[in-house]
């Protein structure tokens, strides 16, 4: 897997622009209980749309290192956002670009609400936004605190146009 290097990384508005051209796009549902598998077939076309020639997720966050990126499908109303928060100041185990350590908060998110029906699965929105913006578009659960998974939901309306 590659890190990422200065000159390679893509502005969020051209990854927004790449992956945006995904919607609408349909693969094989490998289940209800198949996230991680779901989630791969998702990375394959997010790869493609970036421009790489092989598959670039190692089950590493974030998932397409060499962007910055982290990929989420959404099929139900919760994100699970792993062990960091967003908004994270600690460094990201990579190494520096142009002198700077990146940090959690400088990851990509790019956020796909997908409709799984009839063995599909079907790309209906997309949204990028940083780390450091990210609760400023999703709001957070502040349910029970556990030492665990971070999990929140969405609004009902939040896909409505």
């Amino acid at each position: 897997m590659l890190h990422p290097a200065a000159g390679q990384i893509l502005p969020i508005e051209a990854v927004f622009e790449r992956l945006s051209a995904l919607v609408g796009r349909q693969f094989a549902d490998a289940g209800a209980d198949q996230e991680r598998n779901r989630g791969a077939a998702l990375h394959r076309l997010v790869c493609q749309a970036l421009g790489y020639r092989s598959y670039q997720d190692d089950g590493q966050f974030p998932d397409v290192r060499h962007q910055i990126l982290e990929v989420k499908l959404q099929t139900s109303p919760t994100i699970d956002l792993g062990l960091v928060t967003p908004e994270s100041v600690e460094p990201l185990d990579v190494p520096m670009i142009g002198g700077q350590q990146i940090r959690h908060c400088d990851v990509r998110y790019g956020i796909f609400c997908g409709v799984a029906a009839n063995g599909t699965v079907t790309l209906t929105h997309f949204f990028v936004t940083t780390g450091a913006a990210f609760f400023t578009r999703f709001p957070q659960f502040q349910g029970k605190v556990l030492n665990a998974k971070l999990q929140i939901p969405l609004p009902a309306d939040f896909f409505d146009t």
